[in-house]
């Protein structure tokens, strides 16, 4: 009977070399493929569970919530305000006082601080919560420049904005602004304007400033401390005008006598009137260089 040999004619069946790899030997059988079975659906009983289960969850989250909003201990107890103005300070602190600030973790900030800007005096707020129970507050004062007379005299900033207001004035001590229209139009450019030229003065000449006039056309008309001439002129060259009048005004009296104005607002070239004089103004020529 013929017997069949699967091996190489040339290889030893056995191997004395233990390292050398034995033969492999592909089985007669196939191999069957695995596949995976059928997902299983959701029961009844596991949707209950998986509701139950969020209704749960929600409603824990729903009362730790409500528990941390009506912790005693999160309310705002203490309010610490700055301020370079004390009584801007003490303006925020009343207004505070008497409110009911609540929870610290839902304190609307953003409400809290439009609130404050709306109190005379304050500029801008910053706020800060400082868990667990207290609010910080930094409060900017407006820093006041001139006295708007519109009926009342408001003491107000470089933008216009009121600080405070007087029925009259026993001791003035910012320039008075007042405008022929009363301010009916362009009030916040008129007064960043007047700011400016005053902003360009000499600390000396500044202090000497009284009172300034918006004319109707489109003039400004000042009065200085102790001078009872009336100056007029515009913004351009503010500073270089007034310093030429103040260099000016004692050789122009003596050459005039006592003078009603002085006109500044053409360039090297002045108009004096006397104040006996009615008609022409006599002109003085070129503007010397000082």
């Amino acid at each position: 009977m013929a017997v069949e040999n699967r091996y190489s004619l040339n290889k030893p069946l056995i191997t004395s070399f233990p390292l050398d790899s034995p033969v492999f030997h592909r089985p007669e059988k196939t191999l069957r493929l695995k596949t995976k079975s059928a997902r299983r659906s959701l029961r009844l009983k596991h949707l209950i569970i998986l509701f139950f289960t969020l209704v749960a969850f929600f409603f824990g989250l729903a009362e730790l919530y409500y528990f941390v909003i009506t912790c005693d201990r999160l309310n705002i107890k203490r309010v610490e305000v700055f301020s370079s103005s004390p009584d801007t300070q003490r303006l925020v602190e009343s207004f505070l006082g008497s409110r009911n600030l609540g929870n610290i973790l839902i304190c609307n900030l953003s409400y809290l601080r439009i609130s404050l800007s709306h109190l005379p005096g304050v500029k801008d707020v910053r706020l800060e919560k400082v868990l667990p129970s207290t609010l910080k507050i930094e409060v900017f004062p407006r820093i006041p420049k001139l006295y708007v007379h519109r009926g009342s005299f408001y003491l107000v900033d470089e933008e216009g904005q009121a600080i405070a207001n007087f029925a009259s004035l026993s001791e003035v001590s910012f320039p008075v602004v007042e405008d022929e229209d009363d301010f009916r139009q362009d009030y916040q450019q008129k007064i960043r304007s007047v700011c400016n030229c005053l902003e360009s003065l000499q600390p000396e000449v500044r202090a000497l400033v009284k009172k300034i006039t918006f004319n109707k056309n489109a003039s400004m008309e000042l009065e200085l401390e102790n001078d009872p001439i009336r100056i007029i002129l515009d913004e351009t060259d503010f500073s270089d005008k007034l310093n030429y009048y103040l260099t000016n005004k004692d050789s122009w009296t003596e050459l005039f006598g006592q003078l009603d104005y002085v006109d500044l607002r053409i360039e090297d070239r002045v108009y004096i009137k006397p104040a006996n004089q009615t008609g022409i103004q006599p002109s003085v020529g070129k503007k010397e260089e000082n």
